[in-house]
């Protein structure tokens, strides 16, 4: 199977409690073998492999196992993204050379980022973002982006946003856009950290239980996507 955009939630900790969060309370759950396994065993091509949570370098453990498997299953991507909070005291240096192994995998190496959130929420965590990757390497990692001071304006009313800080609705899933041999070329796979499988990543924990589409761990993912699927010939409509 083939992934165009494939979304991995590592964990669902985190070490902030940032009042715009659309995740919502974070929660003391790591994503499991046996999750990555029943994910990853019928994939043999992801355009974009993204890692998120919670925080992604609470979760070095969960991307060794990742990197393992990708080696030895030899499945291909092109380039990965991830965004850290950079706050993460033990285990950085680990998760900064688990993000090189993934670099030096990847397909397409100019495509890759890592970044930290810059936004007006997190300023005063600026000056440790920056100390901390210059310190561990340099000013040469090639797929560490700097974008500045980023203004973030579309809060979705999502997670703790939902109390009276967001201002964006929601956004509700599509189906995949699939071909018959069940390759996804449009639309994204959301794997959760229990198992949960949705088709948009920017939604709540709750929301992502709620609304998902069948979960790995009970179900094929094969399945899961057929069953909220369109043919590609077939215009795709918004759905929730």
């Amino acid at each position: 199977m083939y992934i165009d955009n494939l979304v991995l939630e590592l964990t669902r900790q985190c070490n902030l409690k940032c009042r715009h969060c659309l995740r919502g309370g974070a929660q003391r759950l790591k994503m499991s073998r046996e999750v990555m396994y029943n994910t990853l065993t019928h994939v043999s091509h992801i355009g974009c492999l993204t890692l998120t949570g919670g925080e992604p370098s609470l979760a070095t453990d969960v991307i060794e196992e990742l990197v393992t498997f990708i080696r030895w299953h030899r499945i291909t991507f092109n380039y990965f993204y991830i965004v850290t909070n950079g706050k993460t005291r033990n285990g950085w240096k680990k998760f900064l050379d688990l993000c090189g192994e993934l670099y030096e995998l990847a397909d397409e190496k100019d495509a890759c980022s890592l970044s930290c959130s810059q936004d007006q929420f997190h300023r005063e965590m600026h000056d440790i973002h920056l100390w901390k990757f210059q310190t561990e390497w340099g000013d040469d990692l090639p797929y560490f982006h700097r974008d500045g001071h980023k203004e973030v304006y579309n809060v979705l009313k999502e997670g703790r946003a939902a109390s009276g800080m967001g201002w964006k609705d929601p956004v509700q899933q599509k189906p995949w856009v699939i071909d018959d041999e069940l390759n996804i070329y449009e639309g994204m796979v959301y794997v959760s950290a229990n198992g949960n499988v949705v088709s948009e990543c920017d939604m709540s924990f709750s929301r992502i239980d709620k609304e998902s589409k069948g979960n790995v761990l009970t179900t094929p993912l094969s399945d899961i996507i057929r069953g909220y699927s369109v043919p590609m010939e077939t215009e795709v409509s918004a759905t929730a």
